[in-house]
């Protein structure tokens, strides 16, 4: 290399330093990451692709319809909603999905992962080095010698003075096979600074392949790592999926549990206002004399804990609602209210249940589980350990051969001497007299394929007894519902015969009293068993594989068939 190129490799390797930035790493990161993920999406039924952790932008709930009525029954409370934006079922699904910081996690958890798997799958490809150095040298005279020198009028020495340099650019290639290919081109020169100028300098190529013939031999031992790290990738997208089901299936929970709460604090209301007439129709019959304090005295104190019941029904029903709010990724003070006709929505559809009996649903489960396919992959995953760690117990054997081509004789710096290279070709071996380490491993190998056996079949048996509990408690909500219709039919019976006797002076104030009571119980009930079976029907299509998905997280009925 002469000196006029010397400068032009300084400028190229600054320009390539410069074009690196953050931003331009960030991007290529993103690029691999995603397409990754793109690469094995097809492989999850009911994968989204809307997977980008990019930082969500701030909620806007500008868009979305204001409430404007203020309602009785939430007392001091009720001017908190006044101006509030009503959310509907799916604009709830909607803001959870894309602004969730549980749901950011999950994805954040999932490209990082990719992320991984860029690093293992580069190991495989052609890498380069490039690196290069300079030194400078010099031998300062004594100051006494430079005195004495100058006193006898000897001839002074000057100074020695050099500059040593190289650089050193280099190639390396990993075989899936364990061999390893290398390739590294050295260059040093050094250059004299004494009066006159005088230069020399040496070259080196030298080329290498190693192979393992024993031990870490072969594509099964030696890509076991990239192999879990695509198949970590894949349980990773299945596990994020059934998040998706699970996160929209817990969106719905909550919010139809909040509607609850708001139909609790509106029966807790009524039944107050309904004790309190008839308080004060006891005590104008006490002021006539036709009631005594004692009777008159239960009735107040029954309308005194139906206040307290409404008081606290209100502190959960705000509670639940504020919860639900951050479950969203909304903040502490976005006023918001939930759609009221979304419980109308639910009441009309009725208690009717998924169109399977309960052995389809279990085949249908074992079938179509996401995670029930990881626990199986995972046993495949420690038995292809032990064949690794099986390996690791050989003696080790490589085959090593190397090319060395020197410089140019006469000293012309960058050129090389291929008549005069020189191989060589070896055998390196290691007999594994202190393998303690590797019979452990071996051993642990052969009890985490054990283990994952077992769990792989404790994953079968929780998945059918998923779906068993699904289906039973639909059925208590269905029954819960028919009998809950039954008592608020019979407990407003109870109470309009209370009424009508205590009008005319011959009711018991008790009878009042648990008549009432026991209305407003049965009508909360009653609203309890209608959302309790939705959610139990949400939860087993969930469970047997009747749910998916959209990217903003709304469902429809349909079987996942993993691939």
């Amino acid at each position: 290399m002469n000196r006029l190129h010397r400068p032009l490799l300084t400028v190229l390797v600054a320009l390539l330093v410069a074009a690196c930035t953050s931003a331009a790493n960030k991007r290529s990161a993103d690029e691999e990451s995603y397409g990754v993920i793109a690469e094995k999406s097809p492989a999850v039924p009911g994968m989204s692709q809307q997977v980008v952790i990019d930082a969500p932008q701030a909620v806007d709930l500008s868009a979305y319809r204001v409430n404007s009525d203020s309602f009785e029954f939430l007392d001091a409370e009720a001017d908190s909603e006044l101006g509030a934006h009503i959310l509907s079922l799916n604009e709830a699904l909607d803001l959870a999905f894309q602004h969730s910081k549980e749901y950011q996690a999950q994805k954040e958890r999932l490209y990082l992962e990719a992320l991984a798997l860029t690093f293992d799958r580069y190991r495989y490809t052609p890498t380069f080095s490039f690196s290069g150095g300079a030194d400078y040298e010099w031998d300062a005279q004594d100051q006494f010698v430079a005195d004495m020198q100058s006193l006898t009028g000897m001839e002074r020495i000057s100074t020695s003075e050099s500059i040593d340099a190289g650089t050193s650019l280099g190639a390396r290639y990993l075989l899936k096979g364990g061999g390893a290919i290398a390739l590294n081109l050295t260059n040093n020169f050094t250059r004299f600074l004494t009066g006159d100028i005088s230069e020399f300098g040496t070259s080196a190529l030298i080329g290498s392949f190693t192979q393992p013939l024993l031990r870490d031999f072969g594509t099964a031992v030696e890509t076991e790592a990239l192999m879990q790290a695509e198949r970590d990738l894949l349980y990773q997208l299945r596990d994020f999926t059934s998040f998706r089901k699970a996160f929209a299936v817990r969106i719905a929970s909550d919010y139809y549990s909040v509607l609850l709460q708001r139909e609790t604090v509106r029966n807790n209301h009524a039944g107050l206002l309904a004790n309190n007439l008839s308080l004060e129709r006891e005590q104008a019959f006490q002021q006539e004399g036709l009631r005594t304090l004692l009777q008159v005295g239960r009735l107040e104190q029954s309308s005194l804990q139906q206040d307290l019941r409404w008081t606290s029904s209100i502190t959960r029903y705000k509670r639940s609602l504020d919860n639900f709010k951050l479950l969203l990724g909304l903040d502490a003070d976005d006023a918001i209210v939930l759609d009221d006709n979304e419980m109308t929505l639910i009441t009309e559809t009725g208690m009717e249940s998924p169109d399977l009996d309960l052995e389809q649903a279990i085949a249908l489960a074992v079938q179509t589980r996401l995670d029930l396919y990881t626990q199986l992959d995972r046993v495949q995953d420690s038995a292809r350990r032990i064949r690794v760690a099986a390996n690791a117990l050989n003696p080790s054997l490589d085959l090593s051969i190397v090319a060395s081509v020197p410089d140019s004789p006469d000293g012309s710096l960058g050129e090389l001497d291929f008549e005069n290279a020189v191989y060589r070709a070896g055998l390196d071996f290691d007999l594994p007299l202190n393998n303690k380490a590797e019979r452990n491993d071996y051993r642990r190998a052969l009890i985490d394929y054990e283990a994952a056996t077992r769990a792989y079949l404790s994953a079968v048996d929780e998945i059918k007894l998923d779906v068993v509990d699904d289906w039973r408690r639909m059925n208590e909500a269905r029954k819960s519902y028919d009998i809950n219709v039954t008592s608020v039919q019979i407990n407003e019976r109870r109470v309009e015969e209370a009424e009508l006797r205590a009008e005319l002076g011959l009711g018991d104030i008790q009878d009042t009293v648990d008549s009432q009571n026991d209305l407003t119980a049965a009508r909360t009930e009653l609203v309890r068993s209608i959302v309790d079976h939705n959610i139990a029907k949400l939860e087993f299509w969930r469970d047997v594989g009747l749910l998916y998905v959209n990217d903003n997280g709304q469902w429809e009925e349909g079987i996942d068939e993993p691939r």
